[in-house]
């Protein structure tokens, strides 16, 4: 019986292993990229650079100048739509039961500070960029295997990675909200037995700068749902999954022509 277990635990993290490296691998081929460039950059001092001799952009959007550090700055306002789809079991904590979500979060954002700020303790080293704070109004489907919907609200606090004259802006991000859902009703689980339920969650994501206004994103994030023992059900959720969507960055809110 439990080598049986054991064998089924085997077969489930074979199967959602290559969905969980597809993600990483979109999330880190981008930077890696970048990375590269910026090497190659480096390596050809400022006052011999030419037009023959300096460095390739990764994107036709080579006019655009340091756009990341021009967008991502204290005080911007950003509205964020972003959906996809979660899965459970993930390989960590609870094995059953299956519960698999498709996921639509709006987002609020406000950068706190600028990557170049005095205040700014990584501003002159790789790890240079700004914290934002975004408040997140979120909405379910649940299509396996009990329950119907889900719906609440989440704070996030997210890190932006923003290097000059990059188009590509990776970012980490974690946080907690709740949810009320009807997924209790359903008796012949053990996972959630509240309507109300806790989500604390992780991410990580990339954010592709397309113009002076809107970023594309793709985000790989974790999730676990539970109630805290307040309820006689509390085995919890934990799920995996993607995102994406778009980023509209505001011009005049709180800002005077991008500035303070």
């Amino acid at each position: 019986m439990h080598f049986r277990k054991f064998s089924a635990g085997l077969n489930h993290i074979s199967v959602k292993t290559p969905h969980l490296l597809t993600i990483l691998l979109a999330i880190a081929a981008p930077i890696y990229a970048q990375m590269e460039q910026s090497s190659s950059s480096a390596s050809i001092p400022k006052d011999t650079l030419t037009t023959t001799n300096a460095p390739t952009r990764l994107s036709p959007m080579s006019d655009t100048g340091d756009l990341a550090s021009t967008l991502f700055v204290e005080d911007r306002i950003t509205l964020e739509f972003m959906t996809g789809v979660m899965f459970s079991p993930c390989g960590l904590g609870p094995s059953a039961p299956v519960f698999n979500y498709q996921q639509n979060n709006i987002r609020l954002g406000w950068m706190l500070v600028s990557p170049d700020d005095k205040e700014n303790p990584f501003r002159d080293t790789p790890f240079r960029g700004n914290f934002e704070a975004l408040f997140e109004v979120t909405g379910s489907y649940i299509w396996e295997s009990f329950g119907t919907y889900m719906t609440g609200i989440t704070g996030i606090v997210r890190y932006n990675f923003v290097q000059p004259n990059w188009i590509v802006v990776p970012y980490i991000q974690g946080g907690a909200g709740v949810i009320y859902t009807n997924a209790r009703n359903w008796s012949n689980q053990e996972a959630i037995g509240g309507n109300w339920e806790f989500t604390p969650q992780f991410g990580a994501g990339l954010k592709f700068l397309i113009d002076d206004n809107f970023s594309f994103n793709i985000e790989g994030a974790f999730q676990h749902i539970s109630n805290a023992n307040t309820s006689a059900r509390n085995e919890g959720v934990n799920a995996y999954g993607g995102f994406a969507g778009f980023t509209y960055y505001f011009d005049d809110l709180w800002l005077q022509d991008g500035k303070h």
